[in-house]
C-alpha cells in the first residue's frame, strides 16, 4: 500500500496546504488557497475557483478543501503534483507583455483569460526552441499625478480582449530549396507573441494539424513566416503570409477556415505555394 493511505484523507489534504508553493494559488499567489483543481493537482484561491469552474469539469474539477469530501486518490494525486510542480510545465515561458493575475488587483476578466490560457489552451508550455521565462507576480502600480501614466500590467489589461486558436492544418505545392525537396516548417507572430511548428521534412505538401494560441489585442494581424531547415547552414526563407484578423470581430462563432498564398518576401505578386489554416476567436466573458 502506499504511505500516502497512513493519513485519512482531510488530515493529509490540510498538511499538503502546508508545503511551500501550495500555501499560495496557483494562478495568482493569493495566500491560504481552501480550493483545489483535483485533475491538475493545484491549489488555488477562491476567485480563481470560480474561474475554473467555469471552464466545465473536462477542464477542471473542482473540490473546496474544507467542504467537499475527498477520496483518498484525489488526495494522492495532489500530493504527486502540486502547484509548483505543474506550474514548471505550465507557465514555462510565459510572454513579458501577458497580465499574470495577482491576488485580487486582477479583474475577473483578465484572471479567466490568463486561466483558459494556462489550463486549456496550454499557451505557456515548453516549445522546441523556446527559452524559459518564468511570469512576474507584482502588485499593479497605482497611477500618480492626474492618472495619466498607467502600469505596463494596466495597459496589457486593456490591450488584451481574447484568444485566438490558430490550426496550421497543412500547406501544398510549396517552393524547393534543397536539391529534390524542401524541409518546411512555419514560425507563427501576433504581435510580441512567437510560436513554431515542428519540421516536415523532405515535404513540399506537408501536412502538419498542429494547434497554437495566443492573446489577441482586437488589432494585430496574424503574419506566418515559411521556412526551410538546414542543419549546416542558415534556414532558407520559403516565403510569408499575413492575415487580417478583424473579420473575427464580427459576430459570435466566426470563423476563418481557408488557404492562403505564401507569397515570396521581397517580391509579394510571386506565388510560392498555399497554407490551410482554421482560425477561431474567443472573447473575454466577463462575468
Amino acid at each position: 500500500q502506499s504511505y500516502f493511505n497512513m493519513d485519512p484523507p482531510r488530515e493529509r489534504l490540510l498538511q499538503l496546504l502546508k508545503q511551500e508553493g501550495n500555501n499560495h494559488c496557483a494562478d495568482c499567489f493569493e495566500p491560504n488557497p481552501l480550493w483545489a483543481s483535483v485533475n491538475w493537482g493545484v491549489f488555488i484561491c477562491t476567485q480563481c475557483a470560480g474561474v475554473h469552474r467555469s471552464l466545465g469539469v473536462q477542464h477542471s474539477f473542482v473540490l473546496s478543501c474544507t467542504l467537499d469530501e475527498w477520496k483518498q486518490e484525489q488526495v494522492d494525486n495532489m500530493a504527486l503534483t502540486g502547484n509548483a510542480r505543474v506550474n514548471e510545465r505550465l507557465e514555462y515561458c510565459v510572454p513579458k507583455n501577458i497580465e499574470v493575475p495577482y491576488h485580487s488587483d486582477t479583474d475577473r476578466g483578465s484572471r479567466a483569460m490568463y486561466i483558459r490560457a494556462k489550463y486549456v489552451d496550454n499557451m505557456f508550455c515548453a516549445t522546441p526552441g523556446g527559452s524559459q521565462r518564468s511570469p512576474e507576480r507584482l502588485p499593479k502600480k497605482k497611477p500618480t499625478g492626474n492618472g495619466s501614466h498607467q502600469s505596463n500590467s494596466k495597459i496589457a489589461m486593456v490591450e488584451f480582449i481574447g484568444i485566438v486558436d490558430v490550426t496550421l492544418v497543412e500547406c501544398r505545392r510549396l517552393v524547393v530549396k534543397d536539391l529534390v525537396s524542401s524541409d518546411p516548417y512555419c514560425v507563427m507572430t501576433l504581435g510580441m507573441q512567437t510560436r513554431k511548428s515542428t519540421v516536415k521534412y523532405s515535404e513540399l505538401n506537408p501536412v502538419y494539424n498542429e494547434k497554437f494560441s495566443f492573446s489577441w489585442d482586437g488589432i494585430e494581424a496574424l503574419v506566418v513566416d515559411l521556412y526551410d531547415k538546414d542543419d549546416l547552414s542558415k534556414d532558407d526563407d520559403m516565403g510569408t503570409l499575413s492575415v487580417d484578423l478583424s473579420p473575427l470581430l464580427k459576430g459570435k462563432g466566426v470563423e476563418l477556415k481557408q488557404w492562403y498564398p505564401v507569397v515570396n518576401r521581397k517580391h509579394p505578386d510571386k506565388n510560392q505555394g498555399e497554407m490551410s489554416l482554421h482560425i477561431m476567436y474567443i472573447p473575454i466573458q466577463n462575468s
